[in-house]
């Protein structure tokens, strides 16, 4: 495959090729996730390979006479993916955009070429035509030696015109003759085997293929539009909230004035087992597990107590400080955050992949989910 071809303007491209190039964005797309993680760094990436897909898909429609408004069957579902891999991070969405681009790229792939077009793997354009003609040329010119006494005369000549015609007509008509044998040779086996009650096995080629999805389409469209309906309704089931936000109210100390007003305590939790509390602005870390009599386990004020508790730290090396972390009755470990530090924090929390904090690594996959379901939390994204 021709590197220039992949974004030739006025070429054309069969559907083994179109397919294979749109299957191959994509991979690039979702191996750069691994790289980078879903972040706004894959908005680069698309730069470089939407193109290629557009010219693709343009060459593709071009070659089966369709109208170039059928281009938003392959850039709009890859649009959706790179937005909802960046912000949403929705595996459920994920899927089903990937599954709707799917039966847009195999229903261009299988149009059937209106041209009669030579394609070389797939591509027939200006650059394959410049290679070709620059082929043609060189294999054009067959030189002959011929044996000389003297050393007076020229030892090498051209083939007289008639002659190359001769000897080309000849051979091919021997490979005529050879590809005529080995045609009737296999005739002759296949009914061999027929008359032996033995069955002649079958390819099935991209024309039967497209001939059998032609005869079935109606019950195609239908199943197709079955199995996009159900995984949407689903995609957009599992966005929406199922439940309130849980509210706690703040234990005060046994000597704090009874009139002082309580503070409100909004947490979601998230996917690995810990939760993110708002107290107004100041956010908390909190989970389970730990046991012991309550106590003060790290204070930023004095600098002592479980050094391990001192750094909150992500996977990108983004580090805060916890002011204090405390064990409480109910097995809970609590770090408070400066509200200074909130906004970056929630942040982080959903672009992230990890976080540790106190010896644990708490895993954030799925986290933008959980906190785009509460609205205090949703405010900071």
């Amino acid at each position: 495959m021709q590197l220039k071809s992949l974004l030739c303007v006025n070429g054309l491209d069969n559907g083994q090729r179109f397919a294979a190039i749109s299957g191959l964005v994509y991979f690039v797309l979702l191996l750069a996730v691994v790289l980078f993680s879903p972040s706004a760094a894959l908005y680069g990436v698309a730069l470089f390979i939407a193109p290629v897909l557009a010219l693709t898909t343009m060459r593709r429609l071009r070659d089966s006479g369709k109208s170039p408004k059928f281009i938003l069957l392959t850039l709009l579902p890859f649009l959706l993916v790179l937005i909802t891999l960046v912000h949403i991070q929705s595996m459920m969405l994920l899927l089903t955009l990937l599954v709707i681009a799917g039966l847009g790229i195999g229903y261009m792939a299988i149009l059937p070429s209106t041209s009669e077009a030579n394609y070389v793997q797939g591509y027939s354009g200006p650059v394959d035509m410049t290679a070709s003609n620059t082929t043609a040329r060189t294999a054009g010119q067959r030189v002959r030696v011929e044996p000389t006494l003297g050393g007076s005369e020229s030892s090498t000549s051209f083939e007289s015109e008639g002659t190359r015609e001769f000897v080309e007509t000849d051979a091919d008509a021997s490979i005529q003759q050879q590809y005529a044998d080995a045609y009737a040779g296999a005739e002759t086996r296949r009914q061999s085997s027929s008359l032996r009650g033995g069955k002649t096995p079958s390819a099935i080629n991209l024309a039967q293929l497209r001939q059998a999805l032609q005869v079935n389409q109606k019950w195609l469209f239908a199943i197709s539009g079955v199995l996009v309906s159900v995984m949407l309704i689903a995609s957009i089931w599992s966005l929406i909230p199922t439940s309130e936000p849980e509210v706690e109210t703040a234990a005060l100390p046994e000597n704090t004035i009874e009139s002082a007003p309580q503070i409100d305590r909004i947490s979601t939790a998230m996917p690995d087992g810990f939760s993110l509390v708002l107290e107004d602005d100041v956010l908390i870390m909190r989970w389970l597990g730990e046991t012991g009599t309550p106590t003060n386990i790290w204070s930023l004020a004095t600098a002592k107590g479980d050094k391990t508790c001192s750094l909150m730290r992500f996977n990108n090396g983004t580090e805060y400080r916890p002011l204090v972390v405390d064990l409480l009755a109910d097995t809970g470990t609590e770090a408070r955050f400066s509200p200074l530090d909130t906004e970056a924090i929630i942040v982080d929390m959903a672009r992230r992949g990890n976080v540790s904090l106190c010896g644990y690594n708490f895993s954030l996959k799925g986290s933008q989910a959980a906190l785009g379901k509460v609205a205090a939390f949703r405010t900071y994204l």
